[in-house]
């Protein structure tokens, strides 16, 4: 696995569910598919432009700013 650098760049409660935004911050053209995530894992998300919107439905424990961890599988 190889490590992408990436930013929370938002983080909004909607309901029971919380709306993370995280921007990648180095050209990634993988898939959705293709990204692991560290110990909170997302119920769902989208890849779009190195733009990752991802929903939780426990509180991720993120804030605006944070490293995000996150891997490629290839």
């Amino acid at each position: 696995m190889t490590t992408l650098p990436a930013k929370v760049t938002a983080v909004d409660q909607i309901g029971d569910q919380y709306h993370v935004v995280v921007q990648i911050t180095t050209k990634y053209r993988g898939s959705f598919n293709t990204l692991a995530f560290g110990e909170v894992k997302p119920y769902s998300g989208s890849l779009n432009d190195g733009r990752l919107d991802l929903i939780y439905y426990r509180e991720p424990g993120l804030n605006v700013g944070d490293d995000f961890p996150l891997w490629t599988l290839h």
